[in-house]
């Protein structure tokens, strides 16, 4: 396994570089070619995939029940849309409810094993309840620094863990507040040798292979690739880690093709889909106005590799209204019995999207990744219901 630059292709020269030392840029690891077996079937959940993961001693391997999700097909959204096949992947199956866990499980692991004191990141709310859950297991301190506008249900979640949280002004809407927390987080990770959980393949390339798991988990469930993947996009760091996990596939000849990944933004923090629809390699600037929790990354980390990904037309990218989100939802949990956090169903509005702009999807095999469980998002399920009436009645009047 080697760390090598998206950008210029360097090595990075240790294990504990997360960015290049030439560039700056981000680093994605590389396994050349795998002999034998990929799989590893005596062990559990995800740890399954050793193989094309970072190298973690067996004794220090975390496992919560992690991976290993549903995949459950449309029972009606399929044909309102026209949809050849479309399937939903429902990570809100992981133990703390949402596809972070994959991330933090190989994090933490690795944390572990290395002998870091204790670990440090941000997070707008699953990333920190994820990290927070496995590094209480693993016995290690976590220092987390959280968006000022968290959603509250998922605060309450990540201090349930006994995370240490701090709220910072300005954290999840201001691009250069972000920047600046991210730089002091990284210094102080070095000054103390803690482990930064910052959940982006620019921030640590190593934890993140766990996301790949997901399209390993596909091509097995589906035995081949689907034609298109569409992924709720914040940060990049889901659509990024899926698309290497198809084309790592792709290179040991598992599968023939990789599929269209379409990376979903709300239309207020659309930074990644203005950058692909001028096209450009870089974030377009702007600060966030969505309310979707998740989605409020003005400054996506791994949006520059994803909008590369894109142009070597491996995908593309779709905004949609934060009412579309919400709208989503309540298909999902009416019409298939999904009950998903909003930033998870961004995935549903884009191929709605998708479809209606093209007069149905036919021919495609879709695959719409459910990264969160609906309970992430107390406030939004209560506006979800809060036109329905309970009436109260006695035993001898029940209406039936």
């Amino acid at each position: 396994m080697k760390a090598l630059c998206w950008t210029c292709g360097r090595e990075a020269p240790d294990a504990r570089t997360y960015a290049c030392p030439d560039c700056g840029g981000t680093l994605m690891l590389d396994y050349g070619d795998v002999a034998g077996e990929w799989k590893d079937d005596s062990q559990r959940g995800m740890w399954k995939y050793r193989r094309l993961l970072p190298d973690v001693p067996e004794e220090h391997r975390l496992y919560l029940g992690e991976g290993a999700t549903p995949l459950v097909p449309s029972r009606r959204l399929a044909k309102r849309l026209n949809v050849g096949e479309l399937w939903f992947k429902l990570e809100g199956g992981n133990p703390t409810g949402s596809y972070k866990d994959r991330i933090a499980a190989v994090g933490v692991s690795r944390a572990l094993a290395a002998g870091r004191g204790a670990c440090i990141g941000t997070t707008s709310g699953n990333a920190g309840a994820a990290v927070a859950a496995y590094a209480a297991v693993a016995g290690l301190p976590y220092h987390l620094f959280v968006l000022e506008h968290m959603a509250e249900a998922k605060l309450a979640q990540v201090l349930a863990y006994n995370a240490q949280v701090r709220k910072v002004r300005g954290f999840g809407t201001s691009p250069e507040v972000g920047d600046r927390v991210f730089a002091r987080l990284f210094e102080a990770a070095r000054e103390r040798d803690w482990e930064v959980t910052i959940t982006a393949f620019r921030y640590n390339p190593y934890a993140m292979e766990g996301v790949k798991t997901i399209a390993f988990e596909l091509a097995e469930q589906l035995r081949g690739a689907p034609t298109s993947v569409y992924a709720p996009a914040g940060g990049a760091g889901l659509y990024v880690g899926i698309w290497k996990g198809f084309e790592e596939l792709r290179r040991i000849g598992e599968i023939g093709s990789t599929p269209h990944m379409t990376a979903v933004q709300s239309a207020g923090c659309a930074n990644i889909v203005r950058a692909y629809e001028a096209g450009l390699r870089t974030p377009a600037p702007g600060a966030s106005t969505s309310r979707i929790s998740g989605l409020q990354v003005p400054n996506p980390p791994d949006g520059g590799v994803a909008l590369d990904i894109m142009a070597r037309g491996g995908g593309s990218a779709t905004a949609v209204a934060d009412e579309d989100i919400w709208e989503a939802q309540r298909l999902l949990a009416e019409e298939e019995g999904l009950f998903c956090e909003p930033a998870a169903a961004a995935s549903v509005a884009g191929l709605i999207r998708a479809s209606r702009e093209r007069g149905g999807l036919p021919a495609e095999r879709a695959v719409c990744v459910i990264s969160g469980v609906g309970f992430k998002d107390g406030q939004r399920l209560a506006d979800m219901v809060a036109q329905r009436t309970v009436p109260l009645l006695t035993a001898d009047r029940l209406g039936i």
